[in-house]
């Protein structure tokens, strides 16, 4: 960390200078309300950012954090406990010499108590960017009495940090530090406050704490910063080419555009299928030369919120039955918020099965367009004779060398013990010319066996359940993936066998951040060019649910069973928050999927008490790719296309 960054002024903190150029950011916690609110302790209490606008602070990111604090220690075998879950309080964020940025708070325990690090060090965290930060660790300082609301900014002129805070009775000290990463560069403590410049009061910030801190950046660091963690929006769509076809001529559907494609306000691009009125298109009469205009609609289906009551760990996949393509939707009966039991009612395994996505909704349900059918009930066999009797949480339906599986978890006992729960596979049967039989048949499906190590030893040596199992092939390696002991791991194994694992599991997510805090689950990928996106869900399944993000290489040939292959985003890809105009809650567990115009999709559960009901239930959302590269998984409505562009039409010109 020296050096001068380009434009700094000798003498000067380096800031980029107040002109059109830059853009003031601000820095804070905010101050604990509810989980309703996403704003509990955990959320609150970690690095939030406001841009200043010229009606006033706006915060980014629906006001959620964009750096927490690790844990104090990495998780153990048996995963993250509260005792380790660390918060964070004053962030206060400065430009470093080397042109990039630092944070410089005070660690707390998990709901803001001291952890006791606040005695004697503050937490120092970097970042090229302000997108990723990278967690430098606990900076001691020679003093025992005591470090809050620390601030510090590089003095250029002095070559070194200067530092500030209060001790615990609320007296000032300063300090210089040459390196923020080196305790060994820190100065002597000095009585008295040091001027640290932009720290002002929070008080126009929405739902910050008392105190802010404000820094310059250049404009494209933050234009960056709005794409990341801001709204994306359609900015128009690109013209409709006129169609031009000899005197004639006989006009089919296919000559017209498929697509409109949108442009967005980020500078990514998009598209979406177009419904042409055929009978227009029909009427055109091509024996003489004449322009004729066609009408269409831009496909954007508005999915019912929720999609389906009560069902959690949704999974919608495309599939081929009977020479005709086919969506099936499998999720976990949630009744009532009792997994396990249904709170007494019918306990199965529902599938659904439909020509649309639409309609495998329980809007389509109960209009009888779609029928639910338990593949498996309660006291159902599996391989080894023995009866399971509860839970089958998070099926997916996967394609594994060609054969339909679905990978769930089957509990036993009686009562049902969801610890006895124990990743499974069952497999679609085929006819005799190789054709999958009708999927939702329940006796088409083989018997559940239990996925094993290479030894034939349960998975989760410890605990024993394990459970969210996903499939994954790359560079002609399988996978699976899947949460036990509170975290995501991942393994080998070769598909003639889908029971038996070929390496030791490797664990690759631990829950580390105050947002997922204790579990880490529920783990789907998707390819997209040369990366794999990794989605799972941190915190408990209540309100406080939560999408995180890690990425690795894709198609490369690089082994998946090393955790460096994974590159972990610090904050989460999908949260609770606003989306078309209602507050969503506990958003979490998804999986990525298609719809029947090519549109990506993220299926995922969210909380909601719709029909007086109180369980998970399953919305289905498009997804966008945003100019970073990342996805965009709560796009809104107009966000996504304007109103204006809803209705098209193409010129067909018969020369």
């Amino acid at each position: 960390m020296t050096g001068n960054p380009p434009g700094a002024d000798e003498g000067a903190t380096p800031d980029a200078p107040a002109s059109d150029t830059s853009v003031r950011l601000a820095a804070y916690h905010r101050a604990p309300t509810s989980e309703a609110e996403a704003n509990n302790a955990d959320i609150a209490l970690s690095l939030h950012l406001a841009i200043e606008r010229e009606a006033g602070w706006e915060p980014l990111f629906d006001n959620y954090g964009v750096f927490f604090a690790r844990t104090s220690e990495t998780p153990p075998a048996l995963g993250t406990s509260d005792e380790i879950i660390r918060s964070l309080v004053d962030p206060c964020l400065l430009a470093t010499p080397d042109g990039g940025y630092a944070v410089v708070a005070t660690r707390v325990a998990r709901g803001g108590g001291p952890d006791g690090t606040e005695r004697s060090s503050v937490l120092v965290a970097v970042s090229p960017d302000l997108l990723e930060f990278r967690e430098v660790g606990l900076l001691e300082l020679p003093t025992a009495a005591g470090v809050h609301r620390p601030a510090a900014a590089y003095d250029a002129a002095a070559g070194a940090y200067v530092l500030t805070w209060v001790d615990e009775a609320g007296s000032p000290f300063h300090c210089t530090v040459g390196d923020l990463g080196d305790a060994s560069t820190v100065g002597a403590p000095v009585p008295g406050e040091a001027a640290i410049p932009g720290l002002i009061d929070a008080a126009g910030i929405p739902g910050a704490a008392d105190r802010a801190s404000t820094l310059r950046v250049p404009a494209d660091v933050a234009r960056a910063l709005e794409i990341r963690l801001g709204p994306i929006r359609n900015t128009g769509a690109e013209p409709l080419a006129a169609i031009e076809v000899p005197a004639g001529a006989t006009l089919a559907p296919a000559m017209l555009p498929a697509r409109l494609h949108l442009t967005y306000d980020d500078g990514s691009t998009g598209s979406l299928a177009i419904a042409w009125d055929l009978d227009a298109l029909a009427a055109i009469d091509t024996a003489a030369a004449g322009d004729h205009e066609v009408p269409g609609a831009v496909i954007q289906p508005v999915y019912p919120t929720p999609f389906a009551d009560e069902r959690a760990d949704p999974s919608i996949v495309p599939v081929e039955v009977d020479g005709e393509r086919r969506f099936l939707m499998i999720a976990t009966k949630d009744l009532h918020m009792d997994p396990v039991a249904n709170s007494g009612e019918p306990v199965g395994m529902p599938i659904r099965m439909a020509a649309r996505i639409e309609d495998l909704s329980d809007e389509a349900l109960e209009a009888g367009r779609v029928a639910e059918v338990d593949l498996l009930v309660h006291g159902s066999l599996d391989a080894r004779g023995e009866a399971m009797t509860g839970c089958f949480w998070a099926p997916e339906i996967h394609l594994i060398d060609g054969t339909l599986s679905i990978l769930f978890m089957p509990s036993y006992g009686d009562p049902t013990d969801m610890w006895t729960g124990r990743a499974s596979i069952v497999q679609l049967r085929k006819a005799a010319d190789g054709r999958h039989l009708d999927p939702t048949v329940p006796a088409h499906w083989t018997a559940a066996r239990q996925v094993v190590r290479a030894d034939g030893s349960a998975l989760n040596h410890l605990q024993g359940i394990s459970l969210d199992m996903t499939y994954l092939e790359d560079s002609g390696t399988h996978y699976y993936s899947w949460q036990m002991l509170g975290s995501v791991f991942i393994a080998t194994f070769d598909p003639a066998d889908p029971t038996r694992l070929t390496s030791d599991p490797v664990r690759i997510l631990a829950p580390e951040f105050a947002w997922d805090n204790l579990i880490a689950e529920g783990p789907n990928i998707h390819r997209r060019g040369d990366t794999l996106h990794l989605l799972y869900s941190g915190s408990s399944v209540g309100d406080s649910y939560t999408t995180g993000l890690a990425t690795a290489p894709a198609g490369a040939g690089v082994d998946l069973t090393d955790p460096a292959a994974w590159r972990r985003l610090g904050h989460p890809i999908q949260k609770s928050g606003p989306y078309n105009g209602e507050m969503q809650l506990g958003t979490g567990h998804g999986m990525w999927s298609e719809d029947e115009h090519g549109n990506l999709l993220y299926v995922f559960h969210a909380r909601t008490d719709h029909k007086g009901l109180t369980g998970r239930d399953t919305f289905v959302r498009r997804v966008h790719w945003a100019a970073d590269g990342m996805p965009v998984l709560d796009m809104e409505t107009e966000e996504e296309l304007l109103p204006e562009l809803r209705d098209v039409s193409v010129t067909v010109r018969v020369r």
